[in-house]
């Protein structure tokens, strides 16, 4: 596993399931993290323009579109492109996404095929510039991939709600009680996995949407210029942390996801609170 990987699953479990975070538990050590003087080492947050919708609207008209969409075979090639915070303790002023790839095999395992997308920096007031250091070329396979067994998710996820929660439980022990944030982390973990389709994700949002903290943030374009709404998913049990869960506004389907730090955190994590420390962007094949 690569030391972005292990990042990547270390905050997803700071905030996900406890029983997800027992699943993969891995240490996590961020080190000072200061920023050349004229940019920034997190990428700029999503703007969001207000909407007279509530959460709950939202997600009701999300599920019933989905619901009601041309049926759709799930397949396990998801695509996605990601970024998170470094956690070698340095100041890059360079963000590079990768666009991560997994292929699998008809045993269960799998390999992960990683590239390089466009690096890029950002400077103090938001702007997006060309990389302010050195910078990979674009499209370069990154190492330290290899076989991964996939026995955690490798069914493939029900269509309906209480078989969702089921096959949930199953795997990662999700209690009856979990929050909307704790169920995100893991419907962001089969989304990387699975090219879910439509009633899938609608069975998704309605876990979600059951499991409340959670507030309309208003439109967005997504990293990848696409069309969405946005929503903020919280938990009182992990304040420390927010998810920013983006819906196609055509498709009503799950396309991106940030995570914000919200501040207060044990972690060294010497960024300020509302930094994006995670984003992600499913693509449709």
């Amino acid at each position: 596993m690569c030391i972005r990987d292990s990042l990547r699953i270390a905050l997803r479990a700071a905030w996900a399931a406890p029983a997800l975070a027992a699943v993969v538990t891995i240490g996590l050590t961020l080190g000072p993290l200061t920023a050349a003087p004229a940019y920034a080492v997190t990428p700029p947050a999503l703007v969001a323009q207000p909407i007279a919708q509530t959460a709950d609207e939202v997600l009701a008209t999300s599920i019933a579109a989905l619901q009601t969409a041309p049926p759709r075979a799930a397949t396990r090639d998801a695509l996605v492109v990601r970024w998170a915070l470094r956690d070698d303790g340095k100041a890059d002023p360079v963000i590079v996404p990768e666009w991560q790839e997994w292929v699998w095999d008809a045993d269960g395992t799998g390999h992960l095929e990683s590239r390089t997308g466009a690096p890029y920096s950002v400077t103090k007031d938001g702007t997006i510039v060309p990389p302010a250091g050195k910078a990979p070329k674009e499209g370069s396979a990154l190492p330290g991939t290899g076989h991964h067994s996939s026995n955690l998710f490798f069914a493939e996820p029900p269509s309906d709600a209480a078989g969702l929660r089921a096959y949930i439980e199953e795997r990662v022990g999700l209690s009856g009680n979990a929050d909307a944030l704790a169920i995100w982390g893991i419907v962001s973990s089969i989304r990387d996995s699975w090219a879910l389709n439509p009633a899938q994700q609608a069975a998704a949002l309605q876990l979600i949407r059951e499991a409340g903290d959670v507030s309309a943030l208003g439109t967005v374009t997504d990293r990848l210029g696409r069309a969405g709404i946005a929503l903020k998913v919280t938990s009182s049990a992990r304040p420390q942390f927010t998810a920013t869960l983006v819906l196609s506004a055509t498709t009503h389907e799950i396309i991106a996801a940030d995570t914000i730090y919200a501040g207060g955190s044990a972690m060294k994590l010497n960024v300020a609170a509302g930094s994006v420390i995670e984003y992600k962007a499913w693509l449709s094949r």
